[in-house]
């Protein structure tokens, strides 16, 4: 792994000091305190297909959603959560958009990572009839699940 070259810092600032590999045509890229990958980039890439954090590629399956509608509605409260929760104020939700830090988020129980490994790393948020998935280092949401 090498540190970013400052040409790609300076289409993505917020990666500046992070490191990269590349496979096939895809820079990953990767927290170098972590060595977990947070985003992938086309190695042919412009300023216009650069990603942010919060748009980076994350994909969940058709079964990933599945185990969320599952285990989350069916779950009891209270759950671990991450916030604060002194807040009573109802906050518009939005795809992409960070949550303030009033608002709670919450661990998937523990039938959800076994299930779908790869939602270890998010946080959901359950709104009405609606399911949000967090990304909880910067508090984006990142998918809506109905």
């Amino acid at each position: 792994m090498q540190t970013l070259p400052p040409d790609v810092v300076e289409v993505v600032p917020q990666y500046r000091g992070y490191s990269f590999f590349v496979v096939r045509d895809e820079i990953v890229i990767v927290e170098p305190s972590t060595h977990r990958i947070v985003t992938v980039l086309p190695r042919s890439g412009s300023a216009a297909a650069a990603p942010s954090p919060s748009q980076s590629r994350v994909s969940f399956s058709d079964r990933d959603r599945e185990v969320v509608r599952k285990h989350v509605r069916s779950a009891p409260s209270p759950r671990r959560t991450v916030g604060s929760s002194s807040s009573s104020i109802r906050v518009e939700i939005h795809k992409g958009e960070r949550l303030p830090d009033s608002v709670d988020i919450e661990e998937f129980p523990e039938t959800v990572y076994r299930e779908a490994p790869s939602l270890r790393e998010y946080r959901y948020l359950q709104r009405d009839d609606r399911t949000y998935l967090i990304e909880p280092r910067e508090r984006r949401v990142i998918e809506e699940i109905e």
